[in-house]
């Protein structure tokens, strides 16, 4: 229900008029002594949240800063490629889940056309690429290379995310242009959780099973999975994927302040799988999963808010520090 409404809120986002673009302010130096607080213009921030956990744990942290800042954000819930067309259209003005290289096919375009920018890598040293339980890389798929002997054994499918997804198109690339020998394969697009769901249902009857798999995510710990060699041609190197904070074209210099944040959040594989697992496994609210992550790990974030003010230019990390000694709410 949460993700119907935010999903909603986020169409009703893009049916808006686009707001009329402010004047931009004279350059801001990012690392300025005595910085300066945003314009006016720079509230609400807008970050778009794609629904995948990892997406909601990454972005609920910027707003809890953010709303300790002032900034009152707002995180519509957008697919991948209405997130960019928002952004151009200046009706978005973050992202925080930019997969690299997989998502390169959705953001190219408006990379290409300056509608967005990439400013920082925000999670270095991920996985993805298609996956098998230990079971079924114990008997011998192990490499792309392997799929195709083991297509009967997998009823030729292979289990995919929701359509229009990043990783989907890559593994449908695969399947129209035969690469591999994958031609006879059909992807099931469904959705993060009804993909979990058949891989739990499968790996308790010990049946083979061939999917999209990365990490961080709390299917590590939960399920004893391998992840196959020989795609770096598709997915990039194995553990060398990076996720990547975007912004809009002409953010950096309307909100510098805002950006001098943006730019430097960033989170190790165990931050995330962490607060996926509570969100997934434990049903806690992201919000609150972030509250209790930035609570925790302050030395973490800490240095994030060096010269970083809020709203009416007071020192950001007091701010910040206030906001985690109240109760979270809900």
């Amino acid at each position: 229900m949460r993700a119907a409404r935010a999903l909603l809120a986020g169409l009703a986002l893009l049916c808006a008029p686009a707001p009329a673009a402010p004047a931009a302010p004279p350059a801001a130096n990012p690392v300025a002594a005595n910085p300066v607080a945003d314009a006016p213009s720079c509230v609400p921030i807008r970050l778009s949240d794609v629904g995948w956990t990892d997406a909601e744990a990454v972005t609920a942290v910027a707003v809890r800063l953010f709303d300790a800042l002032g900034y009152r954000p707002q995180a519509p819930m957008l697919t991948l490629t209405m997130t960019y067309i928002a952004m151009r259209d200046r009706r978005v003005d973050v992202f925080l889940s930019n997969w690299e290289p997989s998502g390169h096919l959705a953001i190219a375009p408006f990379l290409a056309d300056g509608s967005v920018q990439r400013i920082a890598t925000n999670l270095s040293g991920a996985h993805y690429t298609l996956a098998v339980p230990d079971y079924v890389w114990n008997a011998g798929l192990r490499d792309y290379k392997d799929i195709a002997a083991w297509g009967r054994r997998l009823g030729y499918m292979i289990f995919g995310l929701e359509a229009g997804n990043d990783g989907n198109a890559l593994v449908l690339a695969i399947i129209r242009g035969n690469q591999f020998n994958l031609g006879r394969f059909r992807l099931v697009e469904s959705s993060e959780q009804g993909m979990l769901s058949q891989l739990d249902r499968d790996v308790q009857s010990r049946r083979p099973i061939l999917f999209l798999g990365w990490e961080p995510h709390p299917m590590n710990m939960r399920f004893p999975i391998r992840y196959l060699t020989g795609g770096e041609s598709v997915f990039g190197p194995d553990g060398g994927a990076s996720v990547h904070t975007v912004i809009r074209a002409g953010y950096g210099a309307a909100c510098p302040n805002a950006v001098r944040l943006l730019s430097r959040i960033h989170f190790t594989i165990q931050d995330e799988n962490t607060m996926m697992q509570a969100i997934q496994r434990d049903r806690i609210d992201p919000s609150i999963v972030a509250w209790r992550w930035l609570r925790d790990h302050p030395a973490a974030w800490s240095g994030w808010l060096d010269d970083v003010v809020t709203r009416d230019g007071r020192p950001g990390r007091p701010a910040v520090a206030a906001m985690l000694g109240r109760r979270p709410g809900g």
